[in-house]
């Protein structure tokens, strides 16, 4: 009996031995692993989140003196790029080796997988194409007025909170639900005034706290090759259900003529009877089309990619935001006389008036910088590429990732990086200091804009009607604690502020 056991122990041990050697075998530095986590046990014991893991792991490469160093998350090997000029290339110059994410998808077993994000190779590039004209200025502007509707809600919430506590990120939460689901899906949610709708309940389990979305997402980014064996889905039965019948609805009324609004499910059925995207104001269908473009599945991936990635971006962004300002009266006031400005004369919000607000978007950057609500970004090695200045040459399928956390904090590009600084973006701003919070190159993220059109019209609403302090003086001087179950940063707990009509 003794015999098998030794013979089970020496096999897993050689194994592990064999497979943690990957990167020495290959010539990279690597930061040693342990069986069976690799590098992210932590992650895994829930001690702190991957981001953040990473993030360290980042900054003792860079104290090593290492461009790129490899790591192991279980037994998947990662190449982990701590040099900006190094990313640099592989996000632009080099694209064309690292075309794709490397994220899980599915489309047959998981339809709401196959979105934009997560598509690979030639459908990627056939999708991107489609929908990048859904993302112009013309269409930004035309959807403002209904993101408007959504803002004067909040101020109206708001106006019922004065003077006490409110928990901001909740609230926000709920704010950009309701614009998603009126510009992403044409639909009025209200979760703002009732925090129990369909729609927000369905739409926020993508981001709900629990043990089963941690494992999905570890297992969606971090370990996809896991996971084709695994066949986790990224979605329970009840919300891909919800989301595809909610698209199949709304077909069917914009196809049948009796409904045109100008909101981004509009755009796709467009999309599905015309092959393209109208140009210009044009949101109507001349014909519609038997042979469709795009099925109900795909289409519906695409709106699902638009609610996840616009509701945590948005939201976390405001809070982030709204939690550094209240920490520093002087930059609240300088943010709240910009705004003062560009409305006097009572002129309302539009998008023209959020363009001219460049302090605001400072302060924007510089919470994306310091929170980076994607704090990694993947890839994969889609064929070999040899690392300039080195004899190192990644092979194909290899993992490779980026630590926005610790690259945006990292002290050889940023002075004093844990410091909110909105005036790193004026005259000081470098070409040296990386940024990719919404990732750069032909993956760049498609609605860019749009997240900071949301952001900066929700910091107008709530900066030009009242001031803000944090409900305990303590936070002034710490820092925000981040949940380690989730791979995206977000707070622990929610921040309490209070607030108040201003004085003008």
């Amino acid at each position: 009996m003794l015999l098998p056991i030794l013979l089970v122990v020496l096999v897993v041990y050689l194994f592990q031995k064999w497979t943690y050697s990957h990167w020495k075998r290959r010539g990279v530095p690597q930061l040693n692993p342990a069986f069976p986590f690799g590098n992210v046990a932590d992650t895994f014991k829930q001690r702190t989140s991957y981001s953040n893991r990473l993030a360290e792991l980042h900054h003792q490469a860079v104290r090593d003196g290492h461009r790129f160093v490899g790591i192991y998350t279980l037994l998947q090997p990662i190449l982990l790029v701590t040099d900006v000029e190094l990313v640099k290339r592989m996000l632009t110059v080099d694209f064309e080796h690292f075309v794709d994410r490397g994220a899980h998808v599915n489309e047959k077993r998981d339809p709401l997988s196959g979105h934009l994000f997560s598509l690979t190779g030639a459908k990627w590039r056939r999708m991107r194409l489609k929908l990048t004209p859904a993302f112009t200025t013309a269409k930004l502007k035309a959807m403002f007025p209904t993101m408007m509707a959504c803002g004067r809600t909040l101020s109206a919430v708001i106006d019922d909170h004065v003077g006490r506590a409110l928990a901001i990120r909740d609230l926000m939460t709920r704010f950009t639900m309701d614009v998603i689901a009126s510009v992403g899906f044409g639909l009025e949610c209200n979760s703002m005034r009732n925090p129990d709708e369909l729609f927000r309940q369905m739409g926020g389990r993508f981001f709900s706290k629990s043990w089963k979305t941690s494992v999905r997402m570890l297992l969606a980014f971090v370990a996809p090759k896991v996971n084709r064996y695994l066949q986790v889905k990224l979605n329970d039965d009840d919300v891909e259900e919800y989301m595809l019948n909610l698209v199949r609805d709304t077909i069917a009324k914009r196809e049948g003529g009796g409904e045109v609004r100008k909101d981004f499910i509009q755009l796709l059925v467009q999309l599905r009877n015309q092959v393209e995207v109208k140009d210009g104001g044009s949101w109507e269908m001349n014909k519609v089309d038997q042979n469709k473009t795009l099925t109900v599945e795909e289409m519906a991936a695409q709106s699902f990619v638009f609610l996840n990635a616009g509701y945590e971006t948005t939201s976390s962004t405001v809070t982030f935001c709204l939690f550094e300002l209240c920490r520093n009266k002087d930059l609240i006031r300088k943010v709240q006389e910009e705004i003062d400005r560009v409305m006097d004369g009572g002129r309302e919000i539009s998008y023209e008036a959020l363009a001219e607000m460049t302090y605001l978007e400072s302060c924007i950057d510089e919470t994306l910088r310091k929170y980076p609500i994607s704090p990694v970004l993947f890839r994969v090695c889609t064929k070999p590429y040899k690392i300039p200045e080195t004899d190192v040459v990644i092979e194909k399928d290899t993992l490779v990732q980026i630590s926005l956390v610790g690259l945006q904090r990292d002290t050889r590009y940023y002075e004093d990086p844990v410091k909110f600084d909105p005036d790193r973006y004026g005259e000081r701003k470098s070409e040296t200091m990386p940024h990719y919070s919404f990732g750069d190159g032909p993956r760049v993220c498609i609605g860019l804009r749009m997240g900071k059109v949301m952001a900066k019209m929700a910091l107008v609403e709530l900066l030009f009607r009242y001031d803000f302090e944090l409900e305990s003086p303590a936070a002034d001087s710490g820092e925000i604690e981040l949940d380690p179950s989730l791979l995206m940063l977000q707070a622990k707990h929610d921040v309490k502020l209070i607030p108040r009509f201003r004085a003008k």
